[in-house]
């Protein structure tokens, strides 16, 4: 089964990890963490940590901190794949009205040419009526912009047909 972010979940996982939460400070401080294993959690007074190059990672478990105390290195290497990870599911993704679905995988959007994408650091937007529209491409950006309306009519019609 596929996990699913939730838009609020990844709203306030958005912002905590803007606000610098995944490298805590101390534990009950945090709204949110991100393991190296992956796992997105709250950190409570029970909370474990490894400190490495000034920096502490919080650890989701008692089994993940006993791991990743015998390699800190590699362990805060891990937890910044791991964050980086949970960025790309959800940055960019808010508000974005022709999104198809959210998993641990990525983003998935429906262009308005008809093409299932997933949603990168690349990905160009157009506007139309206070909501986002990704494209898959730039050339598809470019063919949007010149109709916006159109281009979100078609993204619509297409994710409602299911292409």
């Amino acid at each position: 089964m596929k996990k699913v972010i939730t838009p609020l979940f990844a709203a306030v996982l958005l912002f905590a990890l803007a606000a610098g939460a995944v490298q805590a400070n101390d534990a009950p401080a945090n709204l949110v963490a991100v393991c190296g294993c992956g796992m997105v959690f709250t950190p409570d007074t029970n909370t474990k940590y490894i400190e490495y190059e000034g920096h502490k990672y919080a650890c989701c478990s008692d089994g993940c901190h006993e791991m990743a105390a015998k390699d800190p290195a590699t362990a805060a290497k891990m937890g910044q794949a791991a964050v980086e990870k949970v960025m790309n599911m959800s940055h960019m993704k808010l508000n974005v009205a022709n999104v198809m679905s959210v998993t641990e995988t990525g983003t998935q959007a429906m262009c308005g040419c008809g093409k299932k994408f997933t949603v990168d650091g690349a990905t160009e937007y157009v506007k139309v009526e206070g909501e986002n529209y990704a494209c898959c491409s730039h050339a598809c950006h470019e063919m949007a912009s010149k109709d916006p309306a159109a281009a979100a009519a078609s993204a619509k019609a297409k994710m409602k047909a299911g292409m």
